[in-house]
C-alpha cells in the first residue's frame, strides 16, 4: 500500500464521532439480501472486516448474530463497542485485518461495508476465503453516487464549485452515472480472485435529503476531502454551504445506490 492510501486509511480515525454522526445508514433490504443469499441460521457466525462505528454491525447484531468485527482504528472501534453494547455477541477485535490472526473457517458470512477496497490487494481475498467455512459467504458493499433528474441541478452546481478550488477532486468525481449504470471493478475482481464462485449484484437505490450543514458534515468524512490543505477545505466549504442555502433552499440532496457483491468460498 502506497504511503498515500495508509495515510488515508488511518484518517478516519480521528474523527470517529463525526464519521459515526455524518455517514448514512445501509437499506434493511440490503441485509435481507444477505441473509436470505449466504442462508444464515440462528448459530451463524459472521466475521465484519473494517466495522467503523459498527453502522452495518447493528443491523445484523439486531437480528440476533455473534459477530467479530475486525476494526483498525482505536477510536472506531471505541465507538463500535458503544453502539454494540447492547448486543454481547458482537465483539469488536481493534487490529488490522491484513495481519490478525483469526481461525481458519470458522466463518459462514464475511461482510464488509465501505472498507474493503482499503485492504492490500495481494491477500484481501485469501484472507477472506481463508477465513469462511467451504461454501460460507463474502458480502462487499458501498454507497456509490448516482445521479437523475432529482439531484442533477444540484450536482452541476456543486460540480462547478469544485473545478473552481479542487478540480483535481472535480476530475476523479465526474458526473455520477444514473443508477442503472453503477458498477465497479468488483464484479471483475472477484471472479478473478479464483476463490469465490456465483456472483450476484444487487443494488438498492435511496435518496436522502441533509440540511447544508449536514451535507458539509458528511463531506468531512471522506477521506479525498480530509486530505486537502486546510484553507482549501475550509473554502471549499463554504462555498457549497452558501450554494446550497441561496440556490436550493438549504436542502441537499443526495442520491447513491448501496451496491452489493454477493460471492459463494470455493
Amino acid at each position: 500500500m502506497s504511503p498515500d492510501m495508509s495515510e488515508r486509511r488511518a484518517s478516519y480515525d480521528p474523527i470517529a464521532q463525526q464519521y459515526d454522526r455524518a455517514r448514512p445508514d445501509y437499506p434493511a433490504a440490503l441485509f435481507d439480501d444477505i441473509v436470505a443469499y449466504a442462508n444464515l441460521g440462528d448459530e451463524a457466525r459472521l466475521l465484519e472486516i473494517g466495522c467503523g462505528t459498527g453502522q452495518a454491525t447493528l443491523p445484523l447484531a439486531e437480528r440476533g448474530y455473534a459477530i467479530d468485527c475486525v476494526e483498525l482504528g482505536a477510536e472506531l472501534a471505541a465507538v463500535a463497542r458503544r453502539n454494540l453494547a447492547a448486543y454481547p455477541k458482537a465483539r469488536v477485535i481493534n487490529a488490522d485485518f491484513d495481519t490478525v490472526a483469526l481461525p481458519a473457517m470458522r466463518y459462514d458470512l464475511a461482510l464488509s461495508a465501505t472498507a474493503f477496497h482499503w485492504l492490500d490487494p495481494a491477500t484481501r481475498f485469501q484472507r477472506a476465503h481463508d477465513l469462511l467455512q467451504p461454501g460460507g459467504t463474502l458480502a462487499l458493499f458501498w454507497h456509490r453516487p448516482v445521479m437523475t433528474d432529482v439531484s442533477r441541478d444540484q450536482v452541476k452546481a456543486l460540480q462547478e464549485i469544485y473545478r473552481r478550488i479542487v478540480p483535481k477532486l472535480a476530475r476523479d468525481f465526474e458526473l455520477p452515472p444514473p443508477p442503472a449504470a453503477v458498477r465497479t471493478e468488483y464484479d471483475k475482481l472477484i471472479p478473478q480472485s479464483g476463490l469465490f464462485c456465483d456472483l450476484d449484484v444487487r443494488k438498492h437505490y435511496v435518496v436522502t435529503e441533509y440540511s447544508a450543514e449536514a451535507y458539509v458534515d458528511l463531506l468531512g468524512t471522506f477521506s479525498d476531502h480530509i486530505a486537502l490543505p486546510v484553507e482549501t477545505r475550509l473554502r471549499l466549504y463554504k462555498e457549497i454551504d452558501a450554494l446550497i442555502h441561496e440556490e436550493f433552499a438549504g436542502v441537499a440532496l443526495r442520491e447513491t445506490v448501496a451496491l452489493l457483491y454477493l460471492a459463494r468460498r470455493k
